[in-house]
C-alpha cells in the first residue's frame, strides 16, 4: 500500500448512535489508473495528540503491471468507534497535501470545515555551477501563466538541452522510498536515442513559512541509438544534485 497523490477533501459525518461513531469520507487523486483498495489507515497513538487533531494516511494499491498515465480520482472512507475525548478533527495525509476537517458532536449532521494545510505550490532548483535550473508548480496557475488556480502541474526545464515546459499528461508523477518522481523527456526516442529527465521530489513540510531550502538530486536518463547489436545496458544515468526551495506563493 501507498500514500495516495492528493487528497481533494475531507467531510466527517457524526452519527446518532451510542456510543457515537463518526463516519470519515476522504476524496483524492492517484498518479495513474489501476490504483485499488482505497483505505484511510489511523495513527498510533501512544498519547492522545494535544491539539485533538488526529491523523490518517490515504493509502492505495498501486498497479502492478502498466497502467493509464493520468491523474485518476480515488476515494474512501472509515468508520471510527468508540471515540476518544478530546477529538476536534480529522487530519488526512497523502503524499503530496494534508487536509483537516474540524469535528462537531454538537451538531450530527455536519459534514465538517475542511482546511488546508499550508503546503508549498512552487518548487525551484539550481545545480552547484548553475547550468541546469528546474521550477516545478504542483498545480500550475492556469493556461499560460493566466490567473486561476488548474490541476495540473507544469515542469520548467532549463539546460545544456534547452529550454522546455512541460503540462499535465506530458509530467509522470510516480511514488517511489526517494519520494515523488517527476519525470518527462526532454529528446524522444529515435534513430539517435533518446533523454528524460527525473526529479526527485522529497516530502517537505513548509508549515508557516513563506519559503524552505533543501537538497534532493536529479537524473538525466540517456537511451543509447538504436543499433543492430542489442547487447548491453540500453539506459545510461547522470545523477545532478540540486539545491531546492519550496516556497507557498499566493495565487493571483
Amino acid at each position: 500500500m501507498k500514500k495516495v497523490l492528493e487528497v481533494i477533501e475531507v467531510k466527517l459525518f457524526p452519527l446518532r448512535t451510542f456510543p457515537a461513531k463518526l463516519k470519515i469520507s476522504a476524496s483524492g487523486t492517484v498518479p495513474t489508473g489501476g490504483w485499488s483498495h482505497p483505505q484511510l489507515v489511523p495513527f498510533t497513538y501512544i498519547q492522545a495528540p494535544p491539539d485533538g487533531i488526529y491523523d490518517f494516511d490515504f493509502v492505495a494499491e498501486p498497479p502492478d503491471g502498466s497502467a493509464t498515465q493520468a491523474i485518476t480520482p480515488i476515494a474512501a472512507e472509515f468508520l471510527w468507534e468508540n471515540l476518544p475525548q478530546g477529538l476536534k478533527g480529522i487530519r488526512i495525509h497523502a503524499s503530496a497535501n494534508s487536509k483537516v476537517a474540524f469535528f462537531s458532536s454538537e451538531n450530527s449532521s455536519s459534514e465538517g470545515e475542511t482546511e488546508e494545510v499550508p503546503q508549498p505550490n512552487r518548487f525551484a532548483f539550481t545545480d552547484a555551477d548553475g547550468t541546469t535550473k528546474v521550477v516545478f508548480f504542483p498545480r500550475a496557475f492556469g493556461p499560460l501563466g493566466g490567473g486561476g488556480d488548474s490541476a495540473e502541474p507544469q515542469l520548467e526545464y532549463e539546460g545544456p538541452e534547452g529550454r522546455f515546459v512541460f503540462r499535465g499528461a506530458d509530467i509522470v508523477r510516480q511514488e517511489s522510498p526517494l519520494g515523488s518522481l517527476i519525470s518527462a523527456t526532454l529528446i524522444p526516442n529515435a534513430d539517435a536515442g533518446g533523454l528524460s529527465f527525473a526529479l526527485a521530489l522529497p516530502p517537505v513540510v513548509i508549515l508557516g513559512q513563506k519559503e524552505v531550502e533543501f537538497e534532493t538530486i536529479a537524473i538525466k536518463i540517456a537511451e543509447r541509438r538504436r543499433v543492430f547489436n542489442p547487447l548491453g545496458a540500453v539506459l545510461s544515468y547522470k545523477v545532478l544534485n540540486l539545491k531546492g526551495l519550496a516556497e507557498r506563493i499566493p495565487l493571483l
